[in-house]
């Protein structure tokens, strides 16, 4: 099973490589993200996870941290953390 997490964490250190990211790190508010690297985002997640993004999540709260992108990649594919 994909470790949903570092996965994500993964995808962000390779598209930053000399940035350091924390899971709880806003994306947006720390300059990292624009609207061109959302749209990858958004677009890695789809395809990474085998997902489909519906409209009503398309919102920037859901790729604003890493932890966000995890809960939201989780309610998706009907996965939880392990208890």
């Amino acid at each position: 099973m994909t470790d949903i997490r570092s996965d994500l964490a993964t995808f962000l250190a390779d598209s930053f490589p000399n940035l350091t990211i924390a899971d709880d790190e806003d994306l947006f508010g720390r300059g990292i993200a624009n609207s061109l690297f959302t749209i990858q985002l958004i677009m890695f997640v789809e395809k990474h996870f085998a997902v489909q993004i519906p409209n009503e999540d398309l919102e920037l709260d859901n790729f604003r941290t890493v932890t966000a992108m995890t809960k939201l990649v989780e309610r998706l594919t009907g996965t939880r953390p392990d208890a």
